[in-house]
């Protein structure tokens, strides 16, 4: 097998984890100011003024505070992670293409970063946004105070450790790094795992629970033991088990509504599956922040080729033998000390929250990509659903029903009876479901409109006769039946956000619509 070394993603530092480690908690203790005014300065202001003013309020509005320093700085964030999202979409939801960015030369996310971290570091953050030293130090308690004023008001296995990584980048100096990156990666991994193995201990049975606890113990003293899912999982069983997490309600009938035979094969796959979501968005931070390409791989090869060009892979590591995820863990002080102060505090979550404790350990990352409505084949069966259907909004039936193509929301197209604020409902749900962009199948025409802001056009219509033409307005009166390319087109368009620049026909709607 090829060896990890050879891979030029990883870029070994002379320097020790700990050292890195604390370089990063420098750099991010350090304070933020923005540049003399140049012109470069203007603009990075400028485009941070565009951003927000091309936003929707309710889409800037993240905390209880709008227009507090906190909801911008969670809105800047949420730029980011949108931006690494929609990439990993147009990608069809993995890495295994690889290759450049799909925006190619186009792409400009680096840039996008220096902006925002620029403006992110202008703001002073407490731990709970960025627990570097959590989850870094072992923290001892303080006789001074209380128990409870000790406790975090989220524990740190309770936090999506994606957002950690992007708060962390974007709060310490651009350009980053590489080998701050890496070391950024390789902490939050432990997490991640931890994480994981958590969710595994509480997805399963009692039985299962008390057999890998017992069965892990007996290799607790084994050299390799840091790395070794057994081992850990056994530890964070017998960590969780001191406290009232497994003795409630609802974990036994969870584990009986989906009965899953757990063997080593398929415990390594949840494992993976659950880490997976992480490795791709930080593969793709990478790959924008430092410029190298993404290599392609085979879908059951993803989490192994991912985790060697984030540098998790120790760089002895033979790919000739059984892949196993916890051979990535690199752990900054002993694994079982800093997992007695994550699980430490689960256990004081749940006591005080017993039904929130288990339930947002098991939350799973794993999403479905976007896809519009499912339609029928025949055209005739939407007609006939449709045509006499009355509106939810006045509880008649339309002159002109048209259905959103995303949601299924059935509107009026054009009836001054469901207008609100001058806004006719059409245009109105557009800005509620899509942002300002809606796409509408008119029913009694058989034709989609798409709404942008405030312009609207003809797109044309995925049902064709037999001859494949299309049938506006039904006149002739022809069978229709569904083309599936153009709806897969339409799809296409609607995701990767190119309505504007395909097509051409746009006009003003005047909130008519």
């Amino acid at each position: 097998g090829s060896n990890v070394e050879n891979n030029p993603w990883q870029r070994p530092s002379n320097k020790s984890i700990q050292d890195l480690i604390k370089e990063v908690e420098e750099l991010q203790g350090r304070p933020g100011a923005f540049p003399s005014e140049t012109n470069l300065s203007k603009e990075m202001e400028s485009v941070m003024k565009d951003i927000k003013n091309t936003t929707q309020k309710k889409y800037r509005d993240y905390s209880k505070t709008p227009g507090s320093p906190d909801n911008d700085f969670l809105f800047m964030y949420s730029v980011a992670r949108t931006n690494l999202e929609l990439e990993l979409i147009h990608r069809g939801g993995n890495l295994c293409s690889g290759g450049a960015s799909t925006a190619g030369k186009r792409s400009c996310l680096n840039q996008l970063f220096h902006v925002l971290a620029l403006h992110m570091r202008l703001y002073s953050i407490d731990s709970e946004y960025n627990p570097w030293r959590k989850l870094t130090q072992l923290e001892e308690m303080n006789p001074q105070l209380g128990y409870e004023e000790q406790q975090p008001e989220v524990p740190i296995l309770y936090h999506d450790v994606t957002s950690l990584l992007l708060i962390q980048i974007l709060m310490m100096p651009q350009p980053l790094r590489k080998d701050h990156f890496t070391c950024l990666v390789k902490v939050l991994f432990t997490l991640l795992y931890t994480q994981a193995l958590a969710a595994l201990s509480v997805k399963c049975s009692e039985e299962d629970r008390s057999a890998w606890k017992h069965a892990g113990a007996l290799k607790k003293s084994t050299c390799d033991a840091e790395k070794s899912y057994e081992v850990l999982l056994s530890f964070v069983i017998s960590e969780l088990f001191k406290g009232k997490l497994y003795h409630e309600e609802g974990t036994q009938e969870c584990a009986m509504v989906n009965p899953i035979a757990w063997s080593p094969e398929s415990m390594e796959k949840y494992l993976q599956d659950f880490c997976l979501p992480f490795l791709r968005i930080t593969s793709l931070l990478q790959h924008h922040l430092f410029g190298e390409d993404l290599p392609s791989c085979q879908e059951e090869e993803e989490f192994s080729v991912l985790a060697s060009c984030l540098g998790l892979l120790p760089t002895f590591y033979q790919t000739e033998h059984p892949f196993i995820s916890a051979s990535c863990l690199d752990w900054p002080v002993p694994a079982f000390d800093i997992i007695t102060q994550w699980c430490f505090e689960i256990k004081s979550f749940a006591e005080r929250h017993a039904e929130q404790g288990k339930a947002l350990l098991i939350q799973e990352s794993k999403w479905k990509l976007p896809h519009l409505l499912q339609l029928p084949e025949n055209y005739n069966t939407i007609f006939q659903y449709y045509h006499r259907k009355t509106c939810s909004v006045c509880t008649k039936v339309p002159k002109d029903p048209a259905v959103c193509l995303v949601c299924g929301t059935f509107v009026c197209l054009k009836g001054l009876c469901c207008k609100q604020q001058s806004y006719c409902e059409c245009v109105l749900h557009s800005q509620n479901c899509g942002a300002g962009t809606g796409i509408f199948l008119l029913i009694n025409a058989s034709v989609i409109i798409i709404i942008r802001g405030h312009r609207f056009c003809l797109w044309g219509s995925v049902y064709l006769d037999a001859h494949g033409e299309e049938d506006r307005d039904l006149r002739r009166g022809k069978p229709l039946y569904i083309c599936k390319e153009r709806y897969k087109v339409l799809e296409q368009q609607w995701i990767s956000h190119t309505f504007d620049h395909i097509n051409k026909r746009w006009g003003p709607h005047y909130n008519g619509l």
